[in-house]
């Protein structure tokens, strides 16, 4: 369906924004363009088309089309109509002579989990945005999207800098409104039990039998279903929550590195301080270091 995502650890960067008000005979251009583009109809009708699928925009309606896709329009668009556009990447454009690929790191984002602290790892992933929604429930987007115009026609010091943080956030009201209108099925509520169960067993080894007993399921389908829905496996969940609440222990008690790891059922401190480092980015004595330590 040729979505768009948004990745976690990057700002949409803003190449140019504007608005369209129709004439008779207006048709959209027909492009591929290294940008993705993304349309607010005010009031109106437009037609797109990409890659052969028509959309027509009408009162509300928002459309993302995605960068390297054909899109054109025909003879569907009604004079009058009112829209407000934004051209942006989602990385730094790559020269003529380099590829731009994907993080391999980036996954997709079905439900977040809960961390009590973010580390470079908690941003690699992809929020995918949606197609075709319309947004006239929620006025509040709507006002935020003139907002982000009013911006791009100001004379703001650092104002593309402050376009890419405002248009990342629209694009998350955005996400999140279209979320609202979507229930989890029987397997989003059973990943997201598990994720509660690991948050609440964070201070002990992983137990599969433990947990397959009580989910009373084959722990090879529930690890299947775990990193199909957040891209990532159950130990590697599990392994981040303990280092989470090592680090906390770390801030808020006098527990040193040898005693926190044996409270937390790691194999040893040196193994405690391995996984510290591969999710924190730094070892717990140089962490230890950068904070200031609660007693």
């Amino acid at each position: 369906m040729n979505e768009v995502s948004l990745l976690g650890s990057r700002y949409p960067l803003i190449r140019d924004m504007g608005t369209t008000l129709t004439r008779t005979g207006w048709i959209h251009p027909d492009r591929v363009t290294d940008y993705h583009v993304f349309i607010y109809c005010i009031e109106g009708q437009m037609q797109v088309i990409e890659d052969g699928t028509e959309f027509f925009l009408r009162d509300g309606d928002i459309l993302f089309l995605k960068k390297g896709i054909h899109h054109w329009g025909e003879e569907g668009t009604l004079p009058g109509t009112s829209t407000i556009w934004i051209h942006f990447y989602d990385s730094v454009p790559a020269l003529p002579d380099t590829q731009d690929t994907e993080h391999p790191a980036f996954q997709h984002l079905h439900m977040v989990p809960t961390f009590n602290m973010f580390t470079p790892g908690t941003y690699e992933f992809s929020l995918p945005l949606p197609k075709y929604f319309n947004i006239q429930k929620y006025p509040y987007i709507a006002k935020r999207i003139r907002e982000v115009y009013e911006l791009y026609t100001s004379a703001r010091p650092f104002r593309h800098l402050y376009l890419s943080m405002e248009t990342m956030s629209v694009f998350l009201e955005l996400y999140n409104a279209s979320q609202q209108k979507e229930s989890f099925g029987k397997a989003d509520v059973l990943v997201q039990k598990l994720i509660s169960y690991l948050e609440d067993h964070s201070g002990q080894m992983l137990d599969t039998e433990q947990i397959r007993e009580d989910f009373q399921l084959n722990y090879n389908y529930l690890s299947t279903l775990f990193k199909a829905k957040l891209g990532t496996s159950i130990f590697k969940f599990h392994e981040r929550q303990r280092v989470q609440k090592a680090a906390e222990l770390l801030k808020t008690t006098s527990m040193n590195i040898t005693e926190i790891s044996y409270h937390l059922e790691f194999k040893s401190p040196y193994y405690f301080s391995r996984v510290f480092k591969k999710v924190m980015g730094e070892s717990p004595s140089d962490y230890i270091k950068n904070i200031y330590r609660m007693r």
